[in-house]
Order: C-alpha cells, then sequence, then structure tokens
C-alpha cells in the first residue's frame, strides 16, 4: 500500500502542471462545498440569534394566556386578572437575581400626548428602569440619559427619541425646556436615536420611533397603577441560556400576579427553530447540489488523464507483466494513483473552502463555523470520486496483453 501511494505521489509530481489542472474540478467542487457549509451555518445561527436573542443575547417575556405562548394564535380571549399592580423596586430586583440573570429590565408602556405649547403629538411613553437603554437598541444622540440622581429623587426629567424631537423642535435646541407629557410638565434632557444594526431579539421588532422614556417611578403618575403590563427584558451570558433563564424568570414574575388565564412567558420557539434549520438544510442541498456539478466534471477529468496516463506507460505496464505483476497489482497501482490525485484535491479545495467560508462569512457578518462533519465527508468523496473515475482507467490498465504492451511503441 505504501509502496504503490509512493508511485502515485512520483507520479503526481513528474507532470504537477496536469495533475494541477487535473484536480481543479475536485478543488472547486470540495472548495464550495465547504465554503456554503460555513455560509448557510453560519446565516442560519445569525437568524437564530436575531430572532431568539438579539446582538446581546437578550429576550422579552410575553403577559399572554397559554394557548398564545405555546403558539396557538387567536385562542387569547382568556380572562385577566381583576388588578394588575406594578411591580415594586424590590420585585425588580428579585427578577434581576434569577439564575442566570445577567441583566434584567423592566418597562411600561402606553400610548398618550406629548406637547409643547400648541403642537401636541400622540406618543408611546415608557417608564423605564435605569439599565433599560444598556441594551435595548437606542444611542444617544444629544443631552444625556436619566442617571442615578433622577430615579433617587424622582425628578420629571424626559429623555425622547430623534422623531419625537424633530417634530417638537423643529428649528430650536429643546435640550433642557419643558414639555408636557399627558399634561405633566417634564425637563427634557436627553434625545436618543434607534440603532440602525440593532438585533433586540425575539417580540422586540416594534418600531422603535415617536417615544418618550421617563423613570418607571414617575410613570405611574400620570399613567395611574390599574392593571398596567410590564415589559421584562431578560440579558444573559450565552444565547444558549436565553430560553431555559427566560422560563426561570416566568416562574419568579407569576409568582407576583394574581392567578389568571394570563401568565408571563416565552413563546415556544421549537417550531421556529425547526423551520429554519430544515431551510437551511433545503438551501445546503441545493447549492451543494450545485457544487457536486463540479465535482463530477472534475472526476470525468481525472478519468480522462488516467486514460491518456495508461496510453503513456503501456510499455511500462508490459513490462511489469513479463516480470510477474499480477492484474491485481496493476488494478491497484492505477486505482491507488487516481485516488491520491483527488484526496490531494480535495485537501486543497478544504483549504479554500475553510479560507473562503472565513472571508464571506466576515463580509456578512455572519459567525464563522467549522463543521468536521463536512470536512471528513469532503475527504471521503474526494477519495469515492477518485476510486469511480480511477476504476475504468486502471481496469484498463489491469487488462492489458503483455506482449501488445512491449510492442507499443
Amino acid at each position: 500500500m505504501s509502496e504503490n501511494i509512493l508511485l502515485s505521489l512520483e507520479s503526481i509530481w513528474a507532470h504537477k502542471l496536469r495533475s494541477i489542472l487535473t484536480m481543479i474540478g475536485v478543488i472547486i467542487g470540495i472548495g464550495s462545498i465547504v465554503a456554503i457549509f460555513s455560509i448557510v451555518e453560519g446565516n442560519t445561527e445569525n437568524t437564530k440569534k436575531s430572532m431568539l436573542g438579539g446582538e446581546n443575547n437578550s429576550i422579552s417575556l410575553q403577559y399572554a394566556t397559554k394557548e398564545t405562548l405555546s403558539g396557538q394564535y387567536g385562542n387569547d380571549n382568556g380572562k385577566k386578572p381583576d388588578y394588575l399592580k406594578p411591580l415594586t423596586s424590590q420585585q425588580i430586583k428579585q427578577v434581576q437575581t434569577v439564575a442566570g440573570v445577567k441583566d434584567a429590565t423592566v418597562s411600561y408602556e402606553a400610548e398618550t400626548d406629548v406637547s409643547l405649547k400648541n403642537n401636541s403629538v400622540t406618543s408611546k411613553v415608557l417608564g423605564i428602569t435605569d439599565n433599560y437603554f444598556n441594551y435595548e437598541g437606542y444611542s444617544l444622540l444629544e443631552g444625556r440619559l436619566l442617571n442615578q440622581s433622577d430615579y433617587a429623587l424622582s425628578e420629571q426629567v424626559a429623555v425622547v427619541d430623534q422623531s419625537l424631537y424633530q417634530q417638537l423642535f423643529p428649528k430650536e435646541d429643546g435640550i433642557g425646556k419643558l414639555i408636557e407629557i399627558k399634561g405633566l410638565p417634564y425637563r427634557l434632557v436627553g434625545v436618543v436615536k434607534p440603532k440602525e444594526d440593532q438585533q433586540t431579539g425575539m417580540f422586540s421588532f416594534d418600531k422603535k420611533t415617536d417615544r418618550a422614556f421617563v423613570s418607571i417611578n414617575n410613570w405611574s403618575k400620570f399613567m395611574g397603577t390599574l392593571n398596567p403590563e410590564p415589559k421584562v427584558t431578560v440579558q444573559t451570558e450565552k444565547s444558549d441560556d436565553l430560553q431555559p433563564v427566560a422560563n426561570r424568570v416566568a416562574d419568579t414574575l407569576n409568582k407576583m400576579i394574581p392567578k389568571s388565564d394570563y401568565l408571563f412567558g416565552i413563546q415556544n420557539s421549537k417550531e421556529m427553530e425547526k423551520s429554519m434549520e430544515d431551510y437551511a438544510r433545503s438551501q445546503f442541498q441545493l447549492l451543494g447540489g450545485l457544487a457536486s456539478i463540479s465535482l463530477i466534471v472534475g472526476g470525468i477529468g481525472v478519468m480522462n488523464i488516467m486514460l491518456v496516463s495508461v496510453t503513456e506507460r503501456t510499455r511500462e505496464i508490459g513490462v511489469k507483466k513479463a516480470l510477474g505483476a499480477r492484474r491485481e497489482t496493476i488494478l491497484t497501482q492505477f486505482l491507488m494513483e487516481s485516488i491520491v490525485l483527488t484526496l490531494l484535491g480535495g485537501i486543497l479545495g478544504i483549504t479554500l473552502g475553510l479560507a473562503g467560508g472565513k472571508l464571506a462569512t466576515s463580509i456578512l457578518g455572519y459567525p464563522y463555523y467549522i463543521s468536521l462533519i463536512a470536512i471528513l465527508g469532503s475527504v471521503l468523496f474526494s477519495i469515492a470520486i477518485g476510486l469511480i473515475f480511477g476504476l475504468l482507467p486502471a481496469m484498463k490498465a489491469s487488462r492489458l496483453d503483455p506482449i501488445e504492451a512491449l510492442r507499443y511503441e
């Protein structure tokens, strides 16, 4: 076996240019498959991340019926509790200390009028905790954000988004001026804008425009305390921890509220994940099938070159047979040469595919994955190509008549 491998390498080295040209189809085919796997897998993980955990491993809990949380839409006619109190600061701290929680923010939201003199804009007003802007997809444009002093003193200050700010102050600087939120005066201290590339995870695809933000301590002053529904967003260290940690937080929250048909939870995402994996599989099969065409072309090229090699070495084969070489020996030698040729092409293709996949995922902004299964499959596929397309030339060489072969010029 080792002798045949050495003879194969010597033959390939003796015809370097021809061998490289022969391997091109295999190199491109294997390289394409490996690169496609990295891109498709990276795209799938990127989609999962954006839908399940955003760019910062966060997920928002829903307040809905069990049917809605399990994915049975249209069955949300359950009875809500008669009275739902706002979460206290102690309860919010309790949520933030649940095992696995890196950070958690609570916010309340309602639609009301935000006005400046005679200019009134219907806007969403959010009562937020002090860590809300850490990972909720906004960047500071002007002024400042709400600080610890604002919460400690329950200061009536507000931050608005760029869209609302431009409607209230189209031609003047509004930082430091008073605006009214549902008739109550609030001093404007900052302006934020949504981050264009921010992905905030499942259940967070709402439009982030025309919003005002105030301290959660002040929210109930003008919106009341009757049945507010908090939005709870949980952040973890790893995206794999999101669902189990969110379930623990949901269990903690559900112990704080009256029993009813409504409860906190996260939507069952197993079906969504399965759909994404099925889609990725179909994409890989389609693109992999197209890339396999070049492997077939490469295999035909290998067979052609091996037939030429058999013709060129007819006299050599005749000498070996005259000296007692058996048909199996000649068959094995040429078959091994074909396999070594395609295997080398496969190794070069894997290297090219890994580099191409890394470059493509870097440009597209996807996470980069290397699959040992894809690499092992490529190696086996390369051997199979050499075996299948090298069989005919090897059989031709083994069946040569030694007398006729020795006469060949």
